[in-house]
């Protein structure tokens, strides 16, 4: 009797334990993709503002418009300063994402599909991998690293 008793508590502190553990696991994917949200929303306006809010001071970057990688915070201000206003989103989807958390480090990818004008004014679609890299310092989760790039690019 006692040894099911035992057994029957063991078997309800893990399912507790993994309960408060999924939970906690939800909580950080939303408030990662939160933060994530907010930012590509306020980038689609043409405001780089809620990514350069969340960048940390010593940010890496890569994007394929660039030829090296972009480092610190002050930099990345300098190379969003000139297309202020001139990114246009219409809509944009975020699939597939996920964030895997490793202690105060979580990482974010997904894939991104934005609807917007092109340089023409007609529809244009294009379709994004993004891995972001989110630290947690003074209780505040930043950006340590962002990597973009196209999904099957046309490579010649």
């Amino acid at each position: 009797m006692f040894k099911r008793f035992f057994v029957g508590l063991v078997v309800i502190a893990l399912g507790s334990t993994y309960l408060v553990s999924q939970g906690a696991d939800r909580q950080l994917s939303d408030t990662i993709l939160g933060l994530e949200r907010g930012a590509l929303d306020r980038w689609g306006h043409g405001d780089p503002e809620g990514y350069l809010e969340l960048y940390a001071r010593d940010v890496t970057y890569f994007d394929p418009f660039r030829d090296t990688r972009i480092d610190g915070a002050d930099a990345m201000r300098r190379a969003l300063e000139p297309i202020k206003g001139l990114i246009k989103v219409d809509r944009y989807e975020m699939n597939g994402p996920h964030v895997d958390r490793r202690g105060d480090v979580a990482i974010l990818t997904y894939n991104l599909v934005t609807h917007g004008p092109g340089p023409d004014g007609s529809p244009i679609e294009r379709r994004w991998n993004s891995t972001v890299v989110y630290v947690r310092s003074d209780g505040r989760w930043r950006i340590l690293h962002s990597h973009w790039s196209y999904t099957k690019p046309d490579v010649k």
